[in-house]
């Protein structure tokens, strides 16, 4: 069987195994989330032996090696940037807020009806 490059193509072969072989599936999203949820799958599915669970769980830790080493390549990493420091993500945030207008004084209600 070869095994594909992506995380989550294993967590749902995982998922469609341990409903055949246990009768509970899994969350696939909180598994390519949650670490420790995932350790866990993963040791239920390496004490699965003699199926193809273990070879899964084999695989799903070596796409994740692979992904994480993909994304530490060179030239692939953010770097910061001083001037994003002080943003909300939405361009540069001014250091002096701009003065707020100004509103025209509103007459009261009584005042409009008496001056008629």
């Amino acid at each position: 069987m070869t095994a594909p490059a992506n995380p989550l193509q294993i967590a749902a072969k995982i998922h469609f195994f341990l409903m055949r072989e246990l009768g509970q599936g899994i969350d696939m999203k909180r598994m390519l989330a949650d670490t420790a949820y995932a350790r866990d799958v993963l040791l239920v599915c390496e004490a699965c032996r003699g199926t193809e669970l273990a070879t899964l769980a084999r695989q799903y830790r070596s796409a994740l090696k692979a992904g994480a080493a993909a994304a530490a390549a060179p030239g692939h990493s953010r770097k910061p940037m001083d001037w994003a420091a002080d943003t909300s993500g939405f361009g540069v945030t001014d250091t002096q807020p701009a003065p707020a207008p100004a509103v025209p004084a509103r007459r009261s209600w009584f005042a409009r009806l008496t001056s008629r």
